[in-house]
């Protein structure tokens, strides 16, 4: 289903870089003297198919990286990537990159800004900014990516909250009958739950294990991540990575974070394959694929990493916010209750008469 899902989007990402890459191809002849056409250097950019499985979550993507400019030492790319989850979420990310070979100091330097789209499991729509930044080379990795979103909190749902009171009144006499007024009344509150995308950062820092790398490209990396948490707070911790390169073409991975609730599980496996695909030989006539996926890594070069995938975290999407008030209802029903009745007046009582025949005359 997944595959399904990513392979359905290629052709659109295929059109839109051809479109780029003819548009780049075009313009080479007019800047030959400031820069040699990516075609007569290295053939540049690759399509990735991947995965990503955890406990609570399985996700699948497709990443194409091709050339917009390039010079002997530097390139100017476009990256383009599709995440697909089985709870229905997704992640389509746009992103221009530039990477520069310091081949003197055995390093390459890149820095990257993205516009991603997260379609949420709930069907809300966000959007933010990422900024990243890396340093590659033979023996250490760094990276540094910051995610701003540009979207505020979307409702995903609805709930009521029911409370009923009975208060009553002060006595009072009707008529006859003593009562008293007693109010009910039924209130119900009404909330929305709310969803928002997660504003942090996450580093990392790795290093080539020694020896190993005759066989695979085995790296180990350590670092940090911190995004806000909407509920208060920030989801903060240690993250671990470690990345074996078996093949020219093939990595396995495997992730540690010390918060699931941010990739739906601690550990997160992953299988990658990337295939060489340069445009602007397709848009030569030439056969744009090159190398073999199934080559030894053995005599890697490090100029040979300028167009390898970008990391960044396309797992950490959005967080359930505190449930916003939404309305009040109150219905009051009054109920005269009688607690009593009046005590009637008490009855006159007659004057007394003269002449009485019991009474006893005075004395003297």
């Amino acid at each position: 289903m997944l595959l399904k899902r990513v392979m359905k989007q290629l052709p659109l990402y295929l059109s839109i870089l051809t479109a780029l890459a003819v548009t780049a191809h075009a313009g080479t002849g007019a800047a030959g003297k400031m820069a040699t056409p990516m075609t007569e250097i290295d053939p540049f950019g690759q399509i990735t198919i991947g995965g990503k499985f955890s406990e609570d979550l399985s996700t699948g993507y497709a990443d194409i990286i091709t050339g917009l400019y390039r010079t002997q030492d530097s390139a100017l790319f476009i990256n383009l990537r599709g995440t697909f989850g089985d709870d229905n979420a997704e992640l389509f990310s746009a992103g221009l990159g530039f990477r520069h070979h310091l081949s003197d100091a055995g390093l390459i330097i890149g820095a990257n800004v993205y516009y991603d789209q997260i379609e949420s499991s709930a069907g809300n729509t966000f959007q933010q900014l990422g900024l990243g930044a890396e340093v590659l080379s033979k023996w250490v990795d760094a990276r540094f990516n910051y995610y701003i979103p540009e979207s505020g909190k979307k409702i995903t749902g609805s709930f009521v909250r029911t409370a009923n009171q009975r208060t009553v009144g002060q006595p009072f006499v009707n008529g006859n009958l003593i009562q008293q007024n007693v109010v009910n009344r039924n209130i119900v509150n009404r909330f929305n739950t709310v969803e928002e995308a997660r504003k942090g950062w996450n580093a990392e820092i790795g290093v080539l294990v020694p020896w190993v790398e005759q066989f695979c490209e085995l790296r180990i990396f350590a670092g940090g991540y911190s995004y806000d948490n909407p509920l208060g707070g920030e989801f903060s911790g240690f993250k671990g990575r470690a990345e074996a390169r078996i093949t020219q073409g093939i990595t396995l991975d495997a992730e540690y974070w010390d918060d699931e609730q941010l990739v739906a599980g601690h550990w997160v496996g992953g299988v990658r394959v990337s295939v060489p695909f340069d445009f602007s030989d397709l848009c030569s006539g030439r056969n744009p694929f090159s190398g073999n996926v199934f080559a030894p890594i053995k005599g890697t070069t490090l100029g040979g990493r300028m167009d390898e995938m970008v990391i960044r975290s396309h797992r950490v999407y959005t967080a359930s916010g505190a449930p916003q008030p939404a309305g009040t209802t109150v219905r009051e029903k009054t109920t005269p209750v009688t607690t009593g009745v009046k005590a009637p007046a008490p009855a006159p009582v007659a004057p007394p008469t003269d002449g009485g025949g019991n009474e006893e005359p005075p004395e003297g």
